[in-house]
């Protein structure tokens, strides 16, 4: 940060320091703009041209006051969003050059820097509105994909600011769905359950049929079969060829066996199986493992799985460790009240969901599944039918368009 101090000065004094009479020159503008004292001494020891000594803290606020900051803590401060917008306004200049230039840029940013990941998600965006396809799929192969460690948290961050876009922007040609980088950053991360029947079906059956990646084809696969599901078809892909997939992410793993919930071809000792499974693992993984399935159990009205599920998180205590598992937690406060309703189903007692969860609680891709499956709680909660829910319903279920939400599924879920 010194450094860049340095040459900020050198800038802001519109001269370079290069000798005794250059650290006079700058003494006396420092004194005429701060009003503070800074030695011709002091600014040759500092720019180097005698034996460099390490600057005490009245030299920096002096020097950080000198180039408009508050003190040296303040530029400290505030400089990495200043070399951040500074990127920003480089990129907005280039947007509108060459393919070559806009990666050559992308390429020597500090993809490492807090910044990075806001302004590669900045860059996508723009892209994907400005309609350069053909730059957005090389900028999936710079060294920010390839070079860059990503937390799940990041790599979430990311693929659900991008993925979101592609309900209104339409790509042009399916190239870029055979590229490793995008499909783990933007495919797998932004599910679009409501859009199976539309762009995001067509994607899961095109990379199905052209990837060699056994994650992916798999990952494919099995929401092609919750498709069927949500079109009222049976769902016969039962049998995945497991092996060993240990290696496979713990949602994925939870997805697969999701599909067995859906084709109603699980045994209960297959249940517990997947339950003495994913023990093994870490306690802050348990949750990705059933995040599908809790979202299959609350569509397929599956209680005694919703019964096994609640008994396994309470008795394995599951830690809340990162942000996102806080979603994971809401929808599992969901699968605790729809199953509290159905054991209450012929009793008078009312169960309050609005004190458990709220629509806002839902974000991502499953916001509008699971905001119709609290439309039918509060439809089914009620002694009377509650008119506004049902109008909520069909505009909801429309949009979906998916045959198993019909008028039966709301009045009869708990039936």
């Amino acid at each position: 940060m010194i450094d860049y101090l340095k040459k900020l000065t050198i800038k802001n004094a519109g001269f370079e320091i290069k000798d005794r009479g250059d650290c006079q020159l700058l003494s006396e503008l420092i004194l005429e703009r701060t009003d503070e004292l800074l030695s011709y001494n002091t600014l040759r020891r500092l720019f180097g041209l005698v034996s460099f000594v390490k600057p005490n803290k009245n030299t920096l606020d002096v020097l950080a006051r000198f180039n408009g900051y508050e003190n040296y803590l303040h530029f400290i401060k505030i400089n990495p969003y200043e070399a951040y917008w500074c990127d920003k306004e480089k990129l907005y200049q280039l947007l509108t050059d060459d393919q070559d230039a806009i990666i050559n840029f992308v390429n020597h940013i500090d993809y490492k820097s807090e910044q990075a990941l806001d302004f590669m998600i900045s860059l996508c965006r723009d892209l994907i509105y400005l309609n350069k396809f053909q730059v957005f799929e090389e900028v999936f192969n710079t060294r920010f994909f390839n070079d860059r460690i990503f937390s799940y948290s990041e790599t979430l961050h990311f693929g659900n600011s991008i993925g979101i876009l592609f309900k209104n922007n339409r790509l042009p040609t399916k190239k870029i769905l055979l590229n490793q980088n995008f499909l783990k950053f933007v495919f797998t991360i932004y599910v679009d359950y409501s859009n199976l029947n539309g762009y995001y079906g067509e994607w899961c059956a095109y990379i199905c049929k052209n990837t060699k990646d056994i994650q992916l084809q798999y990952f494919s696969t099995a929401l092609l079969e919750l498709k069927k599901y949500l079109n009222g078809k049976s769902v016969t892909k039962s049998n995945f060829n497991f092996g060993d997939i240990k290696n496979f992410h713990p949602i994925l793993i939870g997805r697969l066996f999701s599909v067995k919930l859906l084709s109603n071809d699980v045994e209960n000792e297959e249940v517990n199986n997947f339950f003495e499974f994913i023990k093994k693992s870490d306690n802050d993984k348990l949750l990705d493992y059933l995040y599908e399935p809790m979202v299959v159990a609350l569509l397929s009205k599956n209680i005694i799985f919703m019964e096994k599920l609640i008994n396994f998180v309470l008795n394995q205590k599951i830690k809340v460790t990162y942000y996102y598992h806080e979603h994971h937690m809401k929808l599992f406060s969901l699968v605790q009240v729809f199953y509290s309703k159905y054991l209450l189903i012929n009793s008078e007692a009312k169960i309050t969901i609005e004190n458990v969860i709220g629509t806002e609680d839902f974000k991502y891709s499953y916001k509008e599944l699971l905001e119709l499956l609290v439309i039918v709680f509060k439809f089914n909660n009620k002694d009377e039918s509650n008119k506004s829910d049902y109008l909520k319903y069909i505009e909801i279920s429309k949009k979906l368009n998916y045959p198993i939400f019909s008028d039966s599924y709301l009045v009869n879920y708990f039936g």
